[in-house]
């Protein structure tokens, strides 16, 4: 059964054991811990978990509409999403997704939706969002470092 609970040092040394495919290193976190180390205290961390075992990490952006300038002022940020290469394929990313509107509402109950961006050319990923009722934008972030990311968004109340 798939899970969302906020990072505690506790899980450190397993999520030091996440990783994914080489093909997928451009769009994703390399060093989760040292990524954790650097969050400033408005980016919070959060872990997928899977039958009590840690699969995968995002991360909730709490000033994600100051940070990129494209969102709503009651956007929600989700950065740095990733199931562990172990993992995929398993429907795991699109259960937590799919738990996120109801964990937002309980735990983050000041916004209305939840907005992400995702490489154009993750087509994984991008269908992933789309299937759990994320909407594409129609515009694109350039600022990403491995090239333009489509912007996706779905509202919280479900």
């Amino acid at each position: 059964m798939v899970s969302i609970e906020k990072y505690s040092e506790k899980r450190k040394s397993e999520i030091d054991l996440l990783g994914v495919r080489p093909e997928q290193a451009a769009f994703s976190v390399s060093q989760i811990s040292d990524f954790i180390a650097s969050l400033q205290e408005h980016e919070h961390p959060h872990l997928i978990i899977d039958n009590g075992q840690v699969v995968g990490f995002f991360l909730l952006d709490l000033l994600y509409t100051e940070t990129y300038g494209f969102s709503d002022s009651k956007a929600l940020g989700i950065r740095a999403l990733l199931v562990d290469h172990h993992y995929q394929g398993q429907g795991i990313a699109t259960q937590a997704i799919n738990l996120l509107p109801a964990y937002v509402a309980q735990y983050y109950p000041d916004f209305e939706v939840l907005q992400l961006t995702v490489n154009c050319r993750n087509k994984a990923a991008y269908h992933c969002y789309s299937k759990c009722g994320f909407e594409d934008t129609g515009e694109l972030y350039l600022g990403g470092p491995a090239g333009p990311q489509h912007i996706m968004q779905r509202k919280v109340a479900v």
